[in-house]
């Protein structure tokens, strides 16, 4: 499957444009790194421990590459003091989106954030449709770091995201969700 160029390798003409693709830059190269090492951290484990759920419920981790994930960016957003909601909805190659949204409580969550996160899919994401699973968590006041998991129901993972957070948080979820591919 031929992919299309991500939306982070636009190129700007103007000095905002500019200044949003060199942000949207190092946060993919984080993101690059951070995948890197999950991959590794996966085969590492799925070697020491080859009967563990984990392990057996992710035989697709064992195989994954760079060339085998789809990027993606675009914003995660969350509300809520222990009655929470949150939505992330991603882009992928044009014109396709993903839309995660999940609702919960009581929980350990004082959240009002938006991030940009950056991330992959470990699976084609025109696949996935349906509930799924996630684990969410967040720190910030003002500034800080969020990252979210996506798992199929047996806890098959199929992406991860990560970012940058503007707003207040102090968070820690999982539960259930609605993705859409559009």
């Amino acid at each position: 499957m031929e992919r299309a160029p991500s939306p982070l390798q636009a190129q700007p003409h103007d000095g905002v444009g500019q200044a949003q693709a060199l942000i949207q830059a190092r946060q993919l190269d984080r993101a690059q790194r951070l995948l890197a090492d999950r991959m590794q951290h996966f085969k590492d484990f799925a070697a020491l421990q080859p009967d563990h759920p984990f392990t057996q419920a992710n035989p697709h981790m064992k195989e994954l590459t760079a060339q085998t994930t789809w990027n993606a960016t675009g914003l995660l957003s969350m509300t809520g003091v222990l009655w929470w909601a949150l939505n992330l909805t991603v882009d992928l190659a044009f014109p396709h989106t993903v839309v995660f949204n999940a609702t919960g409580g009581p929980d350990v969550s004082f959240a009002i954030f938006t991030s940009v996160v950056t991330g992959f899919f470990f699976v084609d994401p025109a696949t996935l449709r349906g509930e799924y699973q996630f684990t969410m968590q967040s720190v910030a006041g003002g500034l800080g770091e969020v990252s979210l998991d996506l798992y199929t129901m047996n806890w098959s993972q199929v992406a991860s995201f990560w970012g940058a957070v503007g707003g207040i948080s102090l968070s820690k979820v999982s539960g259930t969700g609605t993705l859409t591919y559009r």
